[in-house]
C-alpha cells in the first residue's frame, strides 16, 4: 500500500489519485527498495509483483482484517 501525507503537512502528493501519478523514478526506486531489502537474511526473498489499484489495495486489507479476526 502506498500512502502519501495529508495536505496540511506538504501539499506535494495532492494530486496523486493513481500510482500512475507518481514521479516514474519514486516508482523505480520503491520496486528497487523491496527488491533487495531482504538481500542480506540468507534465505529470505521478495517478489515483486504488479502495482494495482485502490479498489484492489482495499479488497486485500479487508481479506486480511478478516483473516486476523478469525
Amino acid at each position: 500500500v502506498v500512502a502519501g501525507p495529508v495536505s496540511k503537512l506538504t501539499p506535494l502528493y495532492d494530486k496523486v489519485q493513481r500510482t500512475d501519478d507518481l514521479p516514474e523514478l519514486l516508482m523505480k526506486q520503491t520496486v528497487d527498495f523491496f527488491e533487495h531489502y531482504k538481500d542480506l537474511e540468507p534465505g529470505k526473498w521478495v517478489k515483486i509483483g504488479d502495482w494495482l489499484g485502490a479498489s484492489e489495495a482495499q479488497r486485500l486489507i479487508m481479506e486480511a482484517i478478516a483473516r486476523a479476526g478469525k
